[in-house]
């Protein structure tokens, strides 16, 4: 059976958010001024063996493999013609090399500004943000091969999306604000903080690790309106339910990586769950936003105007 992009595009998001883990690894060893410079190491293609060194290095191939990946999988769909004939995906493949560039140099200015708290964290959101635009290329072309209708969502769903839209990447920079501050080590009790009440003060580290668990409670407050919200649509649902049960296990896990001190599985299964969460989102919104009734791609068939698939009702296309 001949590979289809889809395909292509599904590795090409799981090998992003192994990079997203990877790079994660690196931060914690404190790998990544191991090898500051660039494209060489210590004027090496192949540097020597050291654990630190490797990391950043194996960080460098993973990452240029995924671009290889991306400017491929481009260039496969430009011969095709499905960059030709679709607008979303001209649309999310230019959004997608403007954030891969971006990441690129915050790449190189997190190793030359010596992992300054402001690099970490764009460097981090850069990453999961070109993880969630692949997610929704790769939706985009198994709609085009598997046409799909969909139902219509209620203003109030739709709506509860966007704010989740808002919410998980304002939670993702000041979760790397605190990682590359470690101010997780500043406010080390919870529910309270160092004995302090809930919200001792909202400055400095204290403040920084306070503001991130406030914003945590309130997402997680908002996954759960959200489900209720999309609990009726047989789609949407799904990624519904599973963000309300990401966001339970980042929080139980963001709590035990400040008890046992941050340690590299905790921190690592942490940014797991960040990239997790962000495509999650992802997914919900290709959901919540796709057009209903609409199955995009040539020799797609569209459903009749005012039924779906399922035999409830929709727009007309």
């Amino acid at each position: 059976m001949a590979p289809r992009p889809a395909q292509a595009a599904a590795w090409l998001v799981a090998i992003t958010a192994f990079l997203l883990v990877f790079g994660s690894t690196v931060r914690v060893h404190g790998a990544g001024l191991a090898c500051p410079d660039w494209p060489l190491c210590f004027g090496e293609v192949v540097p020597a063996y050291d654990f630190k060194v490797y990391l950043e290095f194996g960080h460098r191939v993973v990452a240029g493999l995924v671009s290889l990946g991306f400017v491929g999988l481009g260039g496969w769909l430009w011969r095709r013609g499905d960059l030709a004939d679709s607008g979303l995906l001209r649309g999310l493949f230019a959004v997608a090399a403007v954030v891969l560039a971006t990441q690129v140099v915050l790449g190189g200015l997190t190793v030359l500004e010596l992992l300054a708290e402001w690099t970490v964290a764009s460097h981090l959101l850069a990453g999961n943000t070109f993880a969630v635009l692949l997610l929704l290329i790769q939706r985009a072309l198994s709609a085009r091969e598997a046409p799909v209708a969909r139902d219509v969502l209620a203003p109030a769903a739709r709506a509860s999306a966007v704010a989740l839209a808002v919410l998980l990447p304002t939670q993702l920079a000041l979760g790397g604000l605190v990682a590359g501050s470690h101010a997780g080590l500043a406010c080390g009790t919870w529910p309270s903080c160092n004995g302090a009440g809930w919200f001792p003060t909202f400055s400095g580290l204290v403040g920084l690790q306070v503001t991130h668990r406030v914003v945590a409670y309130t997402l997680a407050v908002a996954v759960v309106v959200n489900a209720g919200l999309h609990a009726g649509n047989p789609r949407s649902r799904r990624p519904a339910f599973a963000l309300v049960a990401l966001v339970a296990l980042q929080i139980a896990v963001g709590v035990a990586n400040v008890w046992l001190r941050l340690p590299m599985e905790v921190t690592l299964l942490h940014s797991a769950g960040a990239a997790a969460l962000m495509l999650t989102t992802a997914w919900l919104h290709d959901e919540t936003w796709r057009a209903p009734g609409v199955a995009a791609g040539a020799g797609a068939v569209t459903p009749k105007a005012g039924v779906s698939t399922a035999g409830v009702p929709v727009e007309a296309a």
